[in-house]
């Protein structure tokens, strides 16, 4: 018998606000720029995030509160990593608060995943991480308008992987969809961490890249439902 599944949802990059405690940092011309673009947060993510969680009525979705130019929860491995050239040279207790929010993201998405798996008939989870990407990107033009990323050489993740494109092209045809792209699916990120805590059987992680240009020319609750109704069985 096929073992269920249940749906989590995560946008990590869904908002350029920035913690009132690191507002000095934040206070230039550049800094102001730079939080209205791709770089302050993934333009659009959040909009659709949220209109999918609707639709789907997952068992949990949560999204991140502040710009990842303050501190990055898709980034894992050296904390300095987590910073931007905005937030580099913060406080230690500016930094320390700013880990414990990414703490208790990450450790909140755990818990919900520890609390599945620990039930007597656990579902299989599939964690969608949503996610946005400029349309051009140092004078190169992106060619593609949805991107599924994940770790290939996970096989369950790759089946499903496979499954939601041929879907997405069968339904959408006129749709560019490409695998690990613009991105690898399985380089520093928050699915790459759960990946390393749970088998194949237990957790898929999928980042689902829109192009900006796309989400700029269409209604968030069209391509929450587009993504919906190409989800596999």
């Amino acid at each position: 018998m096929q073992k269920k599944s249940v749906l989590f949802l995560s946008s990590e990059h869904a908002s350029n606000a920035v913690p009132e405690f690191l507002k000095a940092h934040f206070k230039s011309k550049e800094a102001k720029a730079v939080l209205k673009t791709h770089r302050g947060y993934d333009i659009g993510a959040g909009d659709v995030f949220w209109e999918l969680a609707k639709i789907l009525r997952t068992s949990y979705a949560i999204q991140g509160a502040y710009t990842r130019l303050a501190i990055d929860l898709n980034r894992n491995s050296n904390k300095n990593h987590r910073y931007s050239e905005f937030t580099e040279q913060a406080t230690d207790v500016e930094k320390q608060r700013m880990e414990g929010y990414w703490d208790g993201f990450r450790d909140a998405f755990l818990g919900a995943v520890k609390a599945e798996l620990s039930k007597k008939n656990p579902s299989q989870i599939i964690h969608l991480s949503i996610h946005s990407f400029t349309p051009e990107l140092d004078g190169k033009v992106r060619n593609a308008d949805i991107g599924i990323l994940y770790d290939p050489s996970r096989k369950k993740e790759a089946a499903y992987a496979k499954a939601l494109k041929k879907n997405l092209e069968t339904y959408f045809p006129e749709l560019r969809v490409r695998f690990n792209y613009p991105y690898l699916g399985k380089t520093d990120g928050h699915a790459t961490a759960l990946r390393k805590q749970y088998k194949d059987s237990e957790y898929l992680g999928f980042e689902i890249e829109f192009n900006q240009g796309m989400l700029t020319h269409s209604n968030p609750a069209d391509v929450a439902q587009l993504l919906a109704e190409s989800l596999p069985e």
